[in-house]
C-alpha cells in the first residue's frame, strides 16, 4: 500500500513539473531560432505573427517553451513551410469563398515585360521557379529553354519581377528585371534600360507577382567557382575527386573511389614501361557553411622510373670533374654527354615519393565565391640509387649539397567569377629549373629525348626558390583550361561525372 502511494506521489510530482515547464515563457534563444527559420522559409515577420496569433492566440514572445520547441521542430522536419503557414492563415471558407479565392489569385501580378533573349530566374503563379532564356514569343505562349529542356508556357503564368535598387552613390532604380548575371542586373525603368553592377549595390528589394520576396533581397547571389582544384600547377591540394568520378589531364588521369580516397597515374610513363600509381587519402575534413579545411597524405610508386628523367630533374647537380674537360658549358650538356648507359633501361630504379598537404577554403568576404590556400611538402628516394654509377668519367654528382630531394610549396586560388579563378604558387625545390616556352614544349613532347608528356628536361636554369601565377577558365562545369608563366605553361583538366 505504501509503495502504491509513493508511486502516485511521484506521478503527481512529474505531472506538476511538466505543466510548470509548459507554462514557462519561451527562451530568447528559441525566439531567435524561430525568426531565423521563418526567414529562411521565406516568411515575413508579419506573416509569422499572423500565424502565431491565429494558432496560439498570442505573439511569439508570449509563447511557452514547449510551444517554441514545437514550432522549431516543425520547421526542421518540414511540417511547417511558407505555403502551409499561408494556407493556415487564409480566411475560413464561406458562401462567397469562390470570390475570395479569386481575389487571392489576383494579388499575383502577371509579367508585362517578356522579350526574346531575357535570361534569368523566372517565377510562375503555381510557385515553380526555372532558370533559363526566352527563345521565342507568340500571342499566347513563351518558349523557354532551361537546363532541363525546352518548355512552352502561357504568358499569363509568368510573374512580374520588379526591383528597387539603390547603389552606393545614392542613385535609385525602379523597374522590371530584364536579366541577371553573376555580375550585374539589367532593369527596365520608366526612362530606359539600366545596367547595375552587383558590386555597386547598397540595398535592394525584389518583388515577384507584386509580392515582396525576402529570400531574394540579397544584393549578390552567392556562387562558387566551377573548378574544385586537385592541384595548383604541378602541386597537389588536399581536395579529392568526388566518388565514382574520372578525370584526365595533360599528364595524368585519376578516379575517385570514395569521399576519402582517390588514385591517379601518369599515363605517359605507363606506356614507356614505368607503371606507376599515386594514391591520395584525406584523413581530415571539416566543413561548415562558410569554411572548409582538409588534410591529405599522398604516395607515388614508380616500378621503373627512367634514370634519364631522374638525372634530368637534377642536371644542375651534375658537375664536370676536375680531371675532365672543364671547358664544357654546363648549359649545353645532353644526357648522352654525361650518362654511360643512356640507351639502357635495365638500371631504371624503383622510385617512391610521399607528401603531406593541407588546404583551407572560406567564403570570400565580398560574398562572391571562395578563396583558398594550400601548403605542402614532398620528399622522395631520388638519391638512394647510386647515381654516380650512371655517369661517364669526368662527371660527378654533387651528393654533398643534394642529400635529400625535397619540395615545399604554398599556393592560392581565388574565385574571380563562377568560371574563372586566379591561381598562384611559390615553392622551394632543390630539383627545380626554370625553362623558356620552347624548351618546355620540347620537353613535354619528348623531342629532346626525354620522357614525353612529362617535365624532366636536362635544360633550364637552376631556381631553388621560385613562384608562378595564372588563370583557370572553366567553360563548363567539368572542363577547364589554365594559362600561367612557368612550365608547362598550359594546363587542361576534363572530368567525367559518375563514370
Amino acid at each position: 500500500m505504501k509503495t502504491r502511494q509513493f508511486i502516485n506521489i511521484l506521478a503527481v510530482l512529474f505531472i506538476s513539473l511538466t505543466l510548470q515547464a509548459q507554462d514557462q515563457t519561451i527562451f530568447f534563444g528559441q525566439q531567435k531560432a524561430i525568426n531565423n527559420l521563418s526567414t529562411d522559409a521565406g516568411l515575413s515577420a508579419t506573416e509569422l505573427d499572423e500565424y502565431l496569433k491565429k494558432r496560439y492566440k498570442r505573439p511569439l514572445y508570449q509563447l511557452t517553451q514547449t510551444e517554441g520547441a514545437e514550432i522549431i521542430k516543425g520547421f526542421q522536419d518540414g511540417a511547417l513551410s511558407r505555403s502551409s503557414i499561408l494556407d493556415y492563415t487564409k480566411p475560413a471558407m464561406t458562401n462567397n469563398a469562390p470570390q475570395q479565392a479569386s481575389a487571392q489569385k489576383k494579388e499575383l501580378v502577371a509579367a508585362s515585360v517578356l522579350e526574346v533573349g531575357m535570361k534569368k530566374r523566372f517565377h510562375f503563379k503555381d510557385g515553380s521557379i526555372s532558370e533559363g532564356e526566352i527563345l521565342a514569343l507568340d500571342a499566347e505562349l513563351v518558349t523557354l529553354i532551361t537546363g532541363s529542356g525546352e518548355f512552352k508556357i502561357p504568358k499569363t503564368e509568368f510573374l512580374a519581377e520588379t526591383a528597387e535598387i539603390t547603389n552606393k552613390k545614392g542613385e535609385k532604380f525602379v523597374g522590371h528585371v530584364l536579366s541577371e548575371s553573376e555580375e550585374e542586373f539589367k532593369i527596365r525603368t520608366q526612362y530606359g534600360d539600366a545596367v547595375v553592377h552587383k558590386r555597386d549595390i547598397e540595398k535592394m528589394s525584389r518583388y515577384h507577382g507584386g509580392i515582396r520576396d525576402p529570400q531574394t533581397e540579397m544584393t549578390k547571389r552567392f556562387y562558387v567557382g566551377e573548378a574544385s582544384l586537385l592541384s595548383v600547377f604541378l602541386d597537389p591540394t588536399a581536395n579529392l575527386l568526388a566518388p565514382n568520378t574520372f578525370y584526365i589531364s595533360g599528364m595524368s588521369l585519376g578516379y575517385g573511389l570514395t569521399d576519402r580516397f582517390m588514385i591517379t597515374t601518369k599515363y605517359a610513363s605507363n606506356f614507356n614501361g614505368d607503371l606507376n600509381l599515386h594514391p591520395k587519402l584525406r584523413f581530415m575534413h571539416n566543413k561548415s557553411a562558410d569554411k572548409e579545411r582538409s588534410m591529405s597524405v599522398g604516395l607515388g610508386f614508380h616500378r621503373s622510373y627512367p634514370i634519364k628523367s631522374l638525372l634530368g630533374n637534377y642536371a644542375h647537380a651534375i658537375k664536370v670533374d676536375a680531371l675532365g674537360d672543364t671547358t664544357i658549358n654546363q648549359t649545353d650538356l645532353s644526357l648522352d654527354d654525361v650518362m654511360k648507359n643512356a640507351s639502357s633501361t635495365d638500371d631504371n630504379p624503383v622510385y617512391v615519393e610521399a607528401y603531406l598537404v593541407y588546404t583551407s577554403h572560406r567564403v570570400n568576404p565580398t560574398g562572391r565565391g571562395k578563396v583558398g590556400w594550400t601548403v605542402g611538402g614532398k620528399i622522395s628516394n631520388a638519391f638512394q640509387e647510386d647515381i654516380q654509377a650512371q655517369l661517364k668519367s669526368g662527371y660527378t654528382f654533387d651528393e654533398k649539397n643534394y642529400k635529400i630531394p625535397y619540395r615545399l610549396w604554398a599556393s592560392l586560388d581565388y574565385d574571380l567569377r563562377k568560371d574563372l579563378k586566379f591561381v598562384a604558387s611559390t615553392w622551394v625545390d632543390n630539383g627545380y629549373r626554370s625553362m623558356d616556352a620552347q624548351d618546355a614544349f620540347q620537353d613535354y613532347l619528348g623531342t629532346d629525348d626525354s620522357t614525353p608528356l612529362s617535365i624532366d628536361s636536362i635544360k633550364g636554369k637552376k631556381s631553388m626558390f621560385d613562384f608562378d601565377f595564372g588563370l583557370l577558365y572553366a567553360p563548363t562545369e567539368n572542363f577547364r583550361i589554365g594559362v600561367h608563366f612557368q612550365q608547362p605553361f598550359i594546363d587542361f583538366y576534363w572530368e567525367f561525372f559518375e563514370f
